[in-house]
């Protein structure tokens, strides 16, 4: 980094030697950069990020900003409210042009929030680069108290793990008024997104999409980019509280102001619970109606897709919510195509709906055959009991056909649900494995599906493997039951773990099968003697189970070999009392249930011998749901020297401690306290002939331009000349 850093002095240098020498203007600085790009919205460089180019080079700014204001002509800013489906002037009723309103930062049109812009846009600009291009993407932090970070989720960061951007594990948090530079190749190809990766800063908002598109000799669904390509971004919403007040409520409980009451959590179903993380609206690409009742929203605009009779699109769907998984359909359209889950390829599936966990990415086709009018996309939450509640939660998004003979509806009525009385309703990706039997619908996951991935090496995975348990979960006693992984509630890092390994205190003595722990959990993963490939066996059971969690593993995509369900009651859905795997294909040892230290019920199973393996294609994903109850088996290839975070993707369950480091082959990683000091003397002198070369230079320019009689005006203004 620092040399890099060196070169980019003596190129800066070099320039201002040239303008110098021929009197022309300087080069723009990154400051420069930095602020045309939070001015115009978006956030690359106009020659880079294009086919062929050898760079994509983005500049990102971070700060928080207020939703429902307009600030065009300056302070005070115009107060905004919804109605019929725009945003006007909360006075005068005034509106805006269209162009003007799509730059509003808007949520759900519920007073003024407070949120977390990303070049002045919530959500963050699209970043759209080619596979294998070199990216380069500068981040200024300018939140006045917060420090931050940005992963790159679902890039695998091959030879460059210090640009994960995980806080504490791969790089120092950047602080308030500080930039970072972020350079990794753009692989593998696909649907991904950049998020915060400290704390629940994503809940404010502070992410984006990331989309690479494949090299053209791949044989890929099609289109992957170009006006048939639409991106939705999926996010839960609560207007009263920031990210520190949800996750202590998270902790001590949300109340009712008027009754004085605690809220109730909600759950699927099944009966898998979410945690108290009240859902108020749905987002989509920053956009959505708050419901004040089941029927009766707040007329808020919502984000619109403008599509051409008969035409098929690819649809780049991104769960970045904090919580809530989204059940999704398109009004009076089915089926829907899936053709991709997290930047992989998969054989195409028809279904009706799909479901897509905080963390997912899901690419669906989409044929527009039907009457042109206006219709919905929708997104709704699993939640059940909220009708009772005189409830509806979910993001919604506008689809209109451009030949349709009417005008498009800004704010058409709530969507009602496909009919699946007639035809049974296929639905895919479900954290269960049955609906209720009266619904008429049925779940396919990605043990029904398989690879199409040009980038798929499935002889890779086969043979021997090492094999790993790991828990998630909330186990312990009554009131002390943190998020886990087999027991340990993670305790972030004081240093870099990357760069200074030998300075992390990863002591977990205290920590045993019987006990919950706090620590710096991590499971060192080796090149063993006859391979490098690694099963890992994630679990939901023992006493601590009850939640689904979308697991996340950087640094990889992996091989979804099973998925090991509870049992479930087949009329009515549920999980049944006593049903999860740790009663049925696994056993755990501990008294208290906790299953930190869980092993197959059947001991020959062990060392990646499962009977009922997936090697037909298995899908590749990096982010898998592990329903409560159950286990997925995933297999990997230890070809990646880094510090891996395996974690929940729900934000607070992440913070509360539910995660993990992966320190994969660290004999090869380049990143050690020896070579750290040795830059950091190297530095030193670096430096230090910088500050020569610097002198050198001066002097030069100084001779030049007082010899040059003609340039007299130029000499007197120039200081150098009075040396």
């Amino acid at each position: 980094m620092k040399m890099e850093f060196n070169h980019r002095l003596y190129l800066l240098s070099m320039l201002y030697v040239l303008s110098m020498l021929d009197g022309s203007s300087a080069q723009p600085t990154d400051t420069d950069w930095f602020d045309y790009f939070l001015k115009s919205g978006t956030s690359c460089k106009l020659n880079t990020c294009r086919k062929n180019d050898p760079i994509c080079e983005c500049y990102l700014t971070i700060e928080y900003d207020l939703s429902m204001l307009y600030k065009g002509f300056g302070s005070p800013a115009i107060f905004l409210k919804p109605q019929n489906g725009t945003a006007v002037n909360f006075n005068t009723g005034e509106k805006f042009n269209e162009k003007i309103e799509d730059s509003f930062i808007l949520t759900d049109g519920f007073n003024l929030q407070k949120v977390i812009s990303i070049n002045g846009r919530f959500p963050g600009p699209t970043i759209t680069s080619y596979e294998n291009q070199n990216m380069i993407v500068h981040v200024r932090n300018l939140m006045h108290t917060d420090s931050m970070t940005i992963h790159w989720h679902g890039m695998h960061q091959r030879s460059t793990p210090e640009e994960d951007g995980v806080a504490f594990i791969t790089q120092y948090p950047i602080l308030p008024g500080q930039n970072q530079t972020y350079k990794f190749k753009a692989f593998p190809f696909g649907t991904h997104f950049y998020h915060a990766h400290i704390g629940d800063q994503r809940t404010m908002g502070l992410y984006g999409p990331l989309i690479v598109i494949p090299e053209g000799f791949q044989q890929v669904s099609q289109p992957q980019e170009g006006n048939n390509v639409f991106i939705a971004v999926l996010q839960d919403w609560n207007h009263d509280d920031s990210s520190e007040v949800l996750y202590q409520k998270l902790l001590w409980g949300d109340y009712d102001r008027k009754t004085g009451k605690a809220y109730n959590v909600t759950n699927d179903h099944s009966g898998a619970k979410y945690s108290r993380f009240r859902f108020h609206s749905g987002l989509i690409n920053g956009r959505g109606r708050y419901y004040s009742s089941s029927t009766e929203n707040n007329e808020a605009p919502l984000y619109k897709f403008i599509v051409e009779k008969d035409q098929k699109y690819r649809f780049r769907v991104i769960n970045a919510a904090t919580m809530y998984p989204f059940h999704v359909y398109v009004e009076k359209h089915r089926p829907l195509y899936i053709v991709a889950s997290d930047g992989r390829e998969i054989q195409e599936e028809a279904t009706e709906s799909f479901i897509i966990h905080p963390g997912e990415r899901i690419d669906f086709m989409l044929h527009t055959d039907n009457v042109p009018s206006t219709y919905l996309l929708v997104a709704e939450s699993l939640e059940v009991g909220i009708e009772q509640r005189n409830e509806y939660h979910a993001a919604e998004a506008l689809i209109f056909y451009k030949s349709s003979p009417t005008v498009i509806d800004l704010n058409p009525p709530k969507a009602d649900t496909n009919n699946c009385n007639v035809d049974a309703c296929k639905v895919f990706n479900c954290p269960f494995e049955y609906y209720p039997e009266q619904e008429n619908r049925y779940c396919f996951n990605f043990n029904n599906v398989a690879s199409n991935d040009p980038n798929s090496q499935t002889d890779e995975i086969k043979g021997k493997a090492t094999e790993l348990f790991f828990n998630f979960g909330f186990p312990g006693e009554k009131g002390y039951t943190p998020g886990s992984v087999n027991g340990h509630q993670f305790r972030s890092p004081i240093v870099n773990a990357l760069a200074q390994p030998n300075q992390v205190d990863y002591n977990c003595r205290f920590c045993n099968a019987s006990n919950i722990c706090k620590c710096t959990y991590s499971v060192t993963i080796d090149r063993p003697k006859d391979n490098n490939i690694y099963q890992l066996v994630l679990t939901n059971i023992g006493n601590g189970s009850g939640w689904s969690h979308p697991i996340h593993l950087h640094g990889h995509s992996f091989y979804i070999m099973k998925i090991g369900f509870g049992k479930y009651d087949i009329t009515t859905g549920n999980i049944i009392s006593n049903g999860g795997q740790d009663t049925i294909d696994i056993i755990c040892n501990d008294k208290h249930g906790y299953c930190n230290d869980a092993k197959w019920r059947n001991e020959s199973w062990s060392e990646g011998k499962h009977p009922d393996l997936n090697w037909k294609d298995p899908p590749q994903k990096d982010t898998i749901i592990v329903p409560t109850g159950s286990y997925v088996i995933i297999r990997f290839k230890a070809d990646n020297p880094g510090v891996w975070f395996l974690h929940c993707h729900i934000d607070l369950h992440n913070t509360n401690g539910m995660g993990m480091i992966i320190n994969e082959l660290p004999e090869l990683q380049r990143n050690t306290d020896k070579d750290a000091g040795k830059k950091s003397a190297s530095y030193y002198w670096e430096m230090i002939g910088i500050l020569i070369y610097s002198i050198v230079i001066t002097f030069i320019l100084a001779f030049h331009c007082c010899k040059k009689k003609r340039n007299y005006q130029r000499i007197r203004n120039y200081n150098g000349c009075h040396l």
